[in-house]
């Protein structure tokens, strides 16, 4: 890794390590499917990074092409829990990364 490469990564973790990951986050979200007129913006909770999993902070989002189609329950796997959150495709920085998470550090920019 060259040095500026080095020298970015760590100064992005210190930036968000000394930002502490808020309790609440606005969102897109579903209460059951249906329509757009289902979808409100709402204050949830911001998610814990399970043992696999990375917590970005987003800095821009987007939707999928799969977005209304999981908006209408096309999507829907087994049982389904609601809130959903849509809007998957994002891009920002890792702030939590699971125990397991080895390809990538908190600090780290990423898309998804």
């Amino acid at each position: 890794m060259s040095p500026a490469k080095t020298s970015r990564r760590a100064r992005a973790r210190s930036v968000v390590a000394r930002s502490a990951i808020p309790a609440t986050m606005r969102a897109a979200v579903i209460s059951r499917f249906g329509d757009p007129s289902v979808l409100s913006i709402e204050t949830v909770p911001v998610p814990q990074a399970n043992a696999r999993e990375v917590l970005i902070a987003i800095d821009a989002a987007g939707v999928g092409s799969w977005d209304p189609a999981l908006r209408r329950g096309k999507w829907a796997e087994g049982k389904t829990e609601f809130p959903i959150i849509l809007g998957m495709d994002g891009s920002g920085t890792v702030v939590a990364a699971g125990a397991n998470v080895t390809r990538l550090t908190v600090g780290d920019r990423v898309y998804s």
